[in-house]
């Protein structure tokens, strides 16, 4: 649990990582890969999603003392097995983090030439694809399995047996790291192996009815009102029709034309990712659709006005979670999408105020712990230092970088 009964407080207690990240953009950068690599990186190239910052290494079963079944938390309900509920966090969101770690590396090496970060993000390739593999040979007697499946490795990647769980984020933003690869340093090889990945996704979907398990309930995807999904499956399938012209593929493509409206229908700020992950999307089918980019571009703007509320309002999950590292990436898709817009100021703002270890906790250090609810309070939950935060900032600082929309500079004289 936390050192204080009031406020959450950065907790880590050891040198690494330090307690500054840097003084300017250049060195906050450079600490931020170092970190990813020492910290996240797991033995079959993986990332973590979240460590324990007491230990900063992956969560224990003797960690977690309050809940070590899951009961109260997340994962009482969800669909994993018993021995993951406790350690739950350490792979939660491994996906996300890997994908978005991959855009961010490509960005990098594009714009640097940096041969290591190349590298870097081919063997990030491979870890997914290993992933999905491992994946593919897993049978569920009653469906949702197989190739095209990517459940969260709750485990690690070699043991999936048991796995069920998965969510759109996770398969989105793995979708943008691999074609973000495809685009900018791929080979021919890999081209085909990110192409077959990428394919077996949308053929997943279709054939099961975009239906999931999510946190232990099945979810039908079609049928929720108000959600951005279905950014994702449009453009899911757009990039796999690009790429394997398919009447499947086009009438997913269609299924989700007529539910776009869902996309737009929550105009409150909710959490961060629902409105970044849109635009991301979105930019993606500007290029995909050109002759539908007036409707992407509409979605993109509002989700870009949301978001902007979300850091200078901040409701809800915005209040309570650490939030400026993913604006930041999301905020420099605006920015190339709506150069004139001004989200390079809210970009450049998100960027600076990352430049301690506190900023990079899940749950935002200094907020009252009688603001969380029961399932964030727990000692599998409180004080986790997330990956994510890390990768995208990353994203958003190569993201300028490569748009020209930052300079490195010294930001804290």
């Amino acid at each position: 649990m936390s050192t204080s009964d009031d406020v959450l407080r950065d907790v880590c207690q050891i040198d690494f990582p330090p307690a500054v990240y840097g003084r300017t953009l250049e060195e906050i950068e450079a600490t931020n890969q170092h970190i990813v690599e020492r910290v996240f990186r797991d033995k079959d190239g993986i990332l973590l999603s979240f460590v324990n910052a007491h230990t900063m290494k992956p969560y224990a079963l003797e960690d977690v003392k309050n809940r070590p079944n899951g009961i109260g938390g997340f994962t009482e309900h969800s669909d994993i097995p018993a021995e993951a509920k406790a350690v739950w966090m350490n792979y939660e969101n491994a996906g996300q983090a890997s994908g978005i770690y991959l855009d961010a590396l490509c960005a990098k090496a594009r714009a640097t030439g940096d041969k290591d970060a190349g590298k870097l993000a081919s063997q990030t390739v491979q870890a997914i694809a290993t992933l999905w593999e491992n994946a593919a040979q897993v049978q569920h007697p009653n469906g949702g399995s197989g190739r095209g499946w990517f459940p969260k490795p709750y485990l690690g990647m070699h043991n999936l047996t048991d796995m069920h769980e998965c969510s759109i984020d996770q398969y989105c933003d793995i979708t943008l790291g691999l074609h973000k690869y495809h685009l900018t340093l791929a080979n021919d090889e890999e081209k085909r192996l990110i192409e077959r990945i990428i394919i077996s996704f949308a053929e997943w979907w279709y054939d099961h009815d975009y239906a999931g398990i999510y946190f232990g309930k099945a979810i039908w995807w079609k049928r929720l009102p108000e959600h951005p999904v279905a950014a994702f499956f449009l453009y899911l399938n757009a990039l796999a029709n690009s790429w394997y012209p398919s009447p499947k593929f086009q009438h997913g493509f269609e299924i989700w034309r007529e539910l776009q409206g869902a996309m737009t229908r929550c105009a409150d700020p909710i959490w961060v990712c629902m409105n970044g992950i849109p635009l991301k999307c979105m930019e993606k089918l500007i290029d995909l659709r050109p002759d539908l980019s007036d409707d992407w571009r509409r979605v993109a703007q509002h989700h870009a006005r949301i978001l902007v509320v979300s850091i200078e309002e901040p409701q809800r999950m915005n209040r309570v979670y650490e939030t400026a590292g993913f604006v930041a990436n999301y905020l420099s898709t605006a920015h190339r999408l709506m150069p004139e817009a001004g989200y390079d100021t809210h970009v450049r703002r998100c960027l600076e105020a990352c430049n301690t270890r506190s900023r990079y906790y899940h749950l935002r250090r200094g907020e009252p712990v009688a603001n969380l609810s029961p399932r964030e309070s727990g000692d599998d939950f409180r004080d986790a230092l997330q990956a994510e935060c890390h990768v995208h900032w990353l994203a958003g600082y190569w993201g300028s970088r490569a748009s020209r929309q930052i300079e490195v500079e010294c930001v804290y004289r």
